[in-house]
C-alpha cells in the first residue's frame, strides 16, 4: 500500500512538473524571436543609414553637378559674348568696307556776277545727284566722306590784260590755284584738285584777285564751271 502510494505521488510529481517544461521551451522560442527581430532591426537600420547617406552622396554629387553645369554655362555666355563681339567688330568694319556710297557728282555754271571778289558763286545748278552744292552761296557740302574730284573753269572777258587769280578751296584751305590772263583773245583756263574730306566738310571756289570785268558768262561757247565727283 505505502509502495503503491509512492508510486502514485511520483506520477503527480512528474505530471506537475510537465507544463513547466513546455514554459521553458516557449520562452526560450520566444526568446529567440525577440534576438532574431533584433538582429532584422539593426539590419533593417543599417540598410537605411546606408540608403541615406548614399542619397546624400548623390545629393551632394547632383549639387556639385548643377554648380560645375551653372558655371559652364556661364563661362560658355561669356565666351559667346565675346565672340559676338568679335564677329559684330568684324562685320562693322566690312560693312563700313562694303557701304554703298550715295552718287555725289554735280555741276554748276554762270557765276552771278562778272567781277568776284571772293567766293565764286555758280548761279546755275545743271545736275547734283545728291543734292549738295548750295547755288545761293557757291559752297559744296561732302554728304558721305571719301575722296573727291573737284574742277573749275574760268573763261576771260575780251579786253585788255584781263586776268583772274582763283583757287579751289576745302575746308578753307587753297588745295588747288591758277593765274590766268589774256590779251584782246578769247580764253578759259581750268584748274582741279583731288581732296580727302569728312562728311560735312565745304568746298568752294574763290577768286584772290581779279582786274576789272573779268569773267565771260551766259556765254553758247565758253562757260565758267564748277563741278566736283565722289570717286571713293
Amino acid at each position: 500500500m505505502n509502495s503503491f502510494i509512492i508510486l502514485m505521488c511520483l506520477s503527480y510529481h512528474l505530471v506537475a512538473c510537465e507544463p513547466q517544461c513546455s514554459k521553458f521551451d516557449y520562452e526560450e522560442k520566444t526568446l529567440a524571436k525577440i534576438i532574431r527581430t533584433e538582429i532584422l532591426v539593426e539590419q533593417v537600420m543599417s540598410d537605411i543609414k546606408q540608403l541615406k547617406q548614399q542619397t546624400n552622396d548623390a545629393v551632394t554629387s547632383m549639387e556639385r553637378m548643377k554648380t560645375e553645369l551653372r558655371e559652364s554655362i556661364q563661362s560658355m555666355h561669356a565666351e559667346n559674348a565675346l565672340k559676338l563681339e568679335e564677329y559684330n567688330n568684324t562685320i562693322m568694319k566690312w560693312k563700313d568696307r562694303l557701304d554703298i556710297k550715295p552718287d555725289v557728282v554735280f555741276l554748276a555754271k554762270d557765276p552771278t556776277t562778272q567781277s568776284p571778289s571772293s567766293t565764286i558763286i555758280f548761279g546755275t545748278t545743271m545736275y547734283d545727284m545728291s543734292q549738295s552744292y548750295d547755288n545761293s552761296s557757291g559752297t559744296f557740302t561732302a554728304p558721305v566722306e571719301g575722296v573727291y574730284a573737284f574742277t573749275a573753269q574760268m573763261c576771260l572777258n575780251v579786253g585788255a590784260y584781263k586776268h583772274i587769280h582763283y583757287a579751289i578751296v576745302a575746308n578753307d584751305r587753297q588745295v588747288s590755284n591758277s593765274l590766268t590772263y589774256t590779251k584782246d583773245t578769247r580764253f578759259c583756263n581750268t584748274v582741279q584738285a583731288f581732296v580727302v574730306l569728312d562728311k560735312g566738310q565745304t568746298v568752294h571756289v574763290s577768286a584772290l584777285g581779279t582786274s576789272a570785268v573779268p569773267l565771260r558768262q551766259n556765254n553758247a561757247n565758253e562757260w565758267c564751271t564748277f563741278s566736283g565727283i565722289l570717286i571713293r
